[in-house]
């Protein structure tokens, strides 16, 4: 039995990631030639999306060509976007001062200096 191709592993083997911003564009002009090519509803599989299994057209080998098809028509994502990491997001700002006990991390914590409290 064949494999089936889903939009995200059709993009990788195009040497984008799995989850570029233009996917779902992409797959919805895939299945919209697909329906017009074959007359019915490409096959479907579960993919994990966002920590959720969702269902996700899926392709057989011999039906690639609508994948294909939908990259050369969806020219306004295909071909003049190109992939850009997204900036790193920046690191908290530590917390230091006389309010904050200990190093700031919380695997080295140090106990503060003084005499121990008792609890009631």
């Amino acid at each position: 039995m064949s494999r089936r191709i889903t939009v995200s592993e059709y993009l990788v083997r195009r040497g984008l990631p799995a989850d570029w911003t233009y996917r779902s564009p992409l797959g919805r002009a895939a299945a919209r030639i697909y329906r017009a090519t074959y007359g019915r509803e490409p096959g479907h599989t579960l993919q994990l999306i966002h920590g959720r299994f969702r269902p996700v057209m899926a392709y057989s080998p011999g039906e690639q060509h609508v994948l294909t098809e939908a990259w050369e028509q969806y020219g306004s994502t295909a071909g003049r976007y190109t992939y850009r990491p997204r900036p790193a997001a920046p690191a908290p700002a530590r917390r230091t001062g006389p309010a904050w006990h200990g190093s700031g991390d919380s695997m080295r914590w140090t106990p503060p200096t003084g005499p121990t409290r008792s609890h009631p």
